[in-house]
């Protein structure tokens, strides 16, 4: 059985406040959920968005994995519309919320396969045989995100059922990790010793990089040993 481990941290940046969440669910030998959701800049209470994202996603995965009922894909479908379902009845019920939205993407690993979803302009990378690869498809366009979750949910991004090789490593991160490139990103998660590690030489490169602009980063990391 895959042993897998799991961190994740996050910085503000130099922006106003920390818009981004993430959650890691360790479910047992050899699964694991791991979320991340980036507020949209530009919309109100983007930190309401991603918080509350991230939370019904788990809970409507970690509903649908008790019962038993459809498959991973299913829940992390059912997630993500019920996370864009809940976003939106809050910012019904209260006016300074009114257009709040947020990236969601999230991965489910067990043993030696894996399912994800996303939407939005959040990465899922996987560092695997000294490659990185973009696992997930961007929706953004123009420098604007074309699908989120709570404001307009045109596309969501599925993998289904893939298979997972001893070594590999996953990075869950909202879009400020772009500071660094594909490089930077795949030479410091290779030589991390953990997922703790990972995600913090990631997350120093890109303060150390000092972007007077820089936005909100965050970073999980899911590491498959042998």
């Amino acid at each position: 059985m895959t042993t897998l481990r799991a961190a994740g941290a996050q910085i503000q940046g130099r922006r106003m406040r920390q818009e981004d969440a993430w959650r890691l669910d360790p479910l047992g030998a050899g699964e694991v959920l791991a979320i991340v959701a980036d507020g949209l800049g530009g919309h109100p209470a983007g930190d309401t968005a991603s918080r509350e994202a991230v939370a019904e996603l788990a809970r409507v995965f970690l509903e649908g994995r008790a019962l038993g009922s459809g498959t991973p894909r299913d829940w992390l479908k059912d997630g993500v519309l019920g996370a864009d379902r809940h976003v939106r009845t809050l910012a019904r019920t209260r006016p300074e919320l009114y257009g709040m939205a947020t990236t969601l993407v999230a991965l489910f690993v067990r043993d030696r396969e894996f399912w994800a979803a996303s939407v939005g302009d959040s990465y899922l990378l996987l560092r695997r045989r000294e490659e990185l690869i973009v696992l997930n498809e961007l929706h953004s366009e123009g420098g604007g995100v074309t699908s989120c979750v709570g404001f307009n949910l045109s596309r969501v991004d599925l993998a289904d059922c893939l298979l997972v090789e001893p070594g590999d490593r996953f990075v869950l991160a909202s879009d400020g990790i772009t500071t660094l490139d594909a490089e930077e990103i795949g030479a410091l998660t290779g030589k991390a010793a953990d997922p703790d590690a990972a995600a913090g030489a990631l997350l120093a490169a890109i303060e150390e990089s000092a972007l007077p602009h820089q936005d909100n980063v965050t970073i999980v990391a899911v590491f498959a040993d042998a």
